[in-house]
């Protein structure tokens, strides 16, 4: 298997997490990264033929990530520091004026640095966020807070965890856009 691709002017790293799993998925990374995911039976073969054949996406993701790369901000010790508590304070508030709402519980609040996500829920009730949630529109806020609640209910993103999250906000699927297509300059 290849250690990394080149498309014109862009090298990728390839990091390849052969598993039991039936499809093979690629992922371009904030850092810049190709990460691939590919059933433990498939050949590296097949895997680079499939990465052949999405070059163009993957040269458009890489290119995205780069350019989000150089514009993220860097902050100080003391800057994020500062983040960090202000991120625990409202996101503890938003957090449990959402709970009442949906009417669930959860244990406890953590505030991480993830590299790739901005919320998860765990079987354990605990609800992680990234710090970073905090330098977004509040309505975004709102959003990865519902969206981690609603995970108390229905532990997949199922049909039932979609109707649950639009009936507390209606309008999730901008708000669900606007991550998708701007949260990268927040990492």
């Amino acid at each position: 298997m290849m250690d990394y691709m080149e498309i014109e002017d862009l090298r990728l790293s390839v990091c390849l997490d052969r598993g039991n799993r039936k499809s093979l998925t690629v992922t371009v990374t904030p850092q810049g990264e190709l990460l691939v995911r590919a059933p433990l039976a498939m050949s590296d073969h097949e895997i680079e033929r499939f990465l052949r054949q999405k070059r163009y996406w993957i040269y458009k993701q890489g290119v995205r990530a780069r350019e989000e790369a150089r514009s993220r901000v860097q902050f100080t010790e003391a800057e994020e520091k500062a983040y960090r508590e202000q991120a625990r304070r409202k996101l503890s508030e938003r957090t449990d004026h959402y709970k009442r709402i949906l009417g669930v519980e959860y244990g406890r609040i953590r505030i991480g640095d993830q590299k790739t996500r901005w919320g998860s829920c765990s079987s354990r009730k605990t609800i992680s966020y990234n710090w970073r949630l905090i330098r977004m529109p509040e309505e975004i806020q709102d959003y990865v807070v519902v969206h981690e609640l609603c995970h108390l209910l229905h532990m997949d993103h199922s049909g039932a965890f979609w109707d649950t999250v639009a009936g507390v906000l209606p309008d999730y699927r901008k708000r669900r856009r606007w991550l998708k297509e701007n949260g990268g300059r927040y990492l």
